[in-house]
């Protein structure tokens, strides 16, 4: 019986790394700041925009006017999608170089690159969550409490 456990365990651990994670406000915040080197500055636009995006779920697929959007990072259709920044079974422009299903694991570093390179070329512009919930507003609120220290 025990072994049984165990084995059911392992399954259900595995089958979590490999479909993704719901991360919290600070965690994310401090995830973006200390591994990824995202200046604290911008963290509160970065967790708005990820919260209204994917709802902090890195397997979070949207479906938006006939095209797909991946990941912790979504954008709009127009911008991060299955046929511009990330590739569907070969098809695409695929600026991120990446395939649109590695976008929906829990290994969030490919996101993160490109989440950086759609930023350095439309800023949050590019996001449809930022621009109608956290453009021009406090967000404070999004990573205060987190202990943002990296040590």
């Amino acid at each position: 019986m025990h072994s049984l456990t165990a084995v059911l365990l392992a399954v259900i651990s595995l089958s979590a790394s490999c479909y993704g994670k719901i991360y919290t406000k600070c965690a994310l915040a401090k995830e973006l700041k200390c591994v990824y080197g995202f200046e604290q500055s911008s963290l509160g636009d970065w967790v708005c925009l990820v919260q209204h995006e994917s709802s902090f779920n890195t397997a979070a697929v949207g479906q938006n006017k006939g095209s797909k959007d991946y990941g912790l990072f979504q954008v709009n259709h127009i911008i991060i999608n299955d046929y511009y920044w990330c590739s569907s079974a070969g098809k695409g422009i695929n600026y991120c170089n990446i395939n649109c299903d590695k976008l929906k694991d829990n290994d969030i570093a490919d996101d993160v690159k490109c989440a950086k390179r759609v930023y350095s070329r439309h800023r949050f512009y590019a996001w449809n969550g930022w621009k109608d919930n956290c453009q021009g507003k406090d967000l404070s609120s999004y990573i205060s409490g987190c202990n943002l220290s990296c040590y």
